[in-house]
């Protein structure tokens, strides 16, 4: 199994920090890195965007249903909305989403292509997903409404013959 490149990894760190703060309002300061056999999330709430091209995997962003909560509220400007749990999920699967896609166009160049799933959302522990096994880069950011976990699970695509 290879190691996860640090080019790879990069973009999803930079785009975190300006997207949280773009669209939340909310600073993020990068805690704690650890490389993992798998990208299986440690917390309640999981986005799972895959990612296709010359390179391929997952990406998991992981929050306690708290932070995932309060960040979401963050973006909704309307006060009716912010109680909607379907919308506040909505919000946080779109930044998920938009994160994942910009750091993939970072990662793209002119003649090499990547291409993103829509975000899955997965609510609980107690569930059963057969994760990819590729080495996995997790970065921990802390923010004023708790821990984010970021699961980086990228390698580059097998030709086949």
């Amino acid at each position: 199994m290879k190691t996860i490149k640090a080019e790879y990894v990069n973009p999803f760190i930079s785009n975190a920090i300006e997207v949280f703060e773009q669209l939340a309002g909310v600073e993020l300061t990068k805690s704690d890195m650890k490389l993992k056999s798998d990208p299986t999330p440690d917390n309640d709430i999981s986005i799972i965007v895959g990612v296709a091209g010359f390179i391929e995997g997952q990406v998991i962003y992981s929050f306690k249903e708290h932070t995932a909560e309060r960040i979401a509220q963050c973006m909704i400007s309307d006060e009716k909305k912010r109680n909607d749990t379907e919308m506040l999920r909505s919000a946080i699967a779109e930044m998920a989403n938009i994160i994942t896609g910009r750091a993939t166009i970072n990662l793209s160049g002119q003649s090499k292509m990547l291409s993103i799933t829509p975000p899955t959302i997965v609510i609980g522990r107690d569930y059963n997903i057969q994760f990819i096994k590729i080495h996995t880069i997790a970065v921990y950011f802390s923010s004023r409404f708790g821990t984010i976990e970021i699961n980086i699970a990228l390698r580059e695509r097998e030709e086949t013959k």
